[in-house]
């Protein structure tokens, strides 16, 4: 099956995922992890990239990056090539340390970038290893909520912190708030992997269902309302639904799927009036 042509752009942000090769480790203790970060580090001294997020678990590594001008692909391949050397050198090994190629996702607005981070950062929740995401230290969360320091100068935070508030106090309470949801919509964001196995045709719908959602939590945060408060309040509830039929690809049967299942043509019925 031939390989689908990587999407970029100039000036672009990337969720990247990078697995080990059979999905083995690529990380066997904390120094492993420590070095890859010092690589990190070293490749945004050199290239000036802008990372917002990153989370590094055993066999895999999630990064949310503007390449700021960069090749994404060069940018990539440069920290790679050089924490592979670092550990071969250090396991007396040779061969593939990553499976294939990294797998990329081009982040097209701020809505979206915040709902990667809070999956980049729930990452380990996900996988059962914590409870909480400031549990575990191998992530970008602490440096965001101030539990730690960031010693290496590797992440730019004002960009998603800025979009809850000028406050640097109330930016990192609302955001710690917004991260602490993600069991609420945990299922509004496919694996990154799953993503690009799916058809571009399916992709899309599900982006769009994934954007329709984060649109409503947002509205639902703004307004201090539950879901289910937000339901009974038809009035509300109608006009969200004309913002997202404007404002969206999605069908009338989606739309009413999405407010708890009414018909296409009350939604038709809806956006009309």
């Amino acid at each position: 099956m031939p390989r689908v042509q990587r999407v970029k752009g100039e000036f672009s942000t990337y969720h990247v995922m990078q697995r080990g090769n059979e999905k083995k480790e690529i990380f066997r203790g904390d120094e492993d992890k420590a070095k890859f970060l010092e690589t990190l580090a070293k490749a945004r001294e050199k290239y000036n990239f802008l990372l917002y997020a990153y989370c590094l678990m055993d066999n895999h590594i999630h990064l949310l990056v503007n390449d700021n001008g960069n090749d994404i692909s060069k940018l990539m391949k440069s920290i790679n090539v050089s924490y592979v050397s670092y550990f071969n050198r250090a396991y007396q090994r040779s061969g593939h340390l990553f499976q294939d190629r990294f797998k990329s996702e081009l982040v097209k607005d701020d809505r979206y970038l915040l709902e990667v981070s809070r999956y980049i950062h729930n990452n380990p929740v996900k996988a059962k290893m914590v409870e909480k995401p400031d549990e575990f230290i191998w992530s970008s969360y602490n440096i965001y909520s101030g539990k730690a320091n960031d010693t290496l100068g590797l992440l730019d935070t004002s960009m998603i912190l800025n979009y809850f508030s000028n406050s640097k106090l109330k930016s990192v309470a609302e955001y710690e708030k917004f991260v602490d949801k993600y069991q609420e919509f945990e299922d509004y964001i496919l694996d990154i992997e799953e993503q690009q196995e799916l058809g571009r045709e399916h992709f899309d719908y599900i982006n769009g269902i994934t954007m329709a959602k984060v649109r409503i939590e947002q509205i639902l945060v703004e307004e201090q309302m539950t879901i289910e408060e937000l339901l009974k309040n038809r009035s509300q509830r109608n006009e969200i639904i004309r913002i997202l039929r404007r404002n969206s690809s999605l069908s009338l049967k989606e739309l009413g799927e999405l407010f708890g299942g009414i018909s296409a043509s009350q939604v038709s019925r809806i956006v009309v009036s």
